[in-house]
């Protein structure tokens, strides 16, 4: 997981997901996509160090829930429509 630079409840707020989604789904495997607008996803994008700035998407692994960020240019569409 990549580590955080500044916590500004972001962080506490996916760990709370994570664990909500461990708790009714104990025996899954989850990922969580979430296609955001620029401010949106430069903010949670801060949060990380080793995340390459350039990129339009990145993805965490927060107790064992796949988390993707995707900045809002279609990119979310892209992936579900080709599942």
């Amino acid at each position: 997981m990549a580590e955080n630079k500044s916590i500004d409840g972001i962080i506490e707020k996916l760990a709370l997901v994570a664990d909500g989604l461990q708790t009714l789904f104990p025996e899954g495997t989850m990922a969580v996509a979430m296609e955001l607008k620029y401010d949106d996803y430069k903010n949670v994008q801060k949060n990380f160090r080793d995340v390459d700035r350039d990129f339009k998407q990145f993805k965490i692994d927060m107790s064992g829930v796949e988390f993707m960020f995707l900045l809002k240019d279609g990119s979310l569409s892209d992936v579900v429509s080709n599942s």
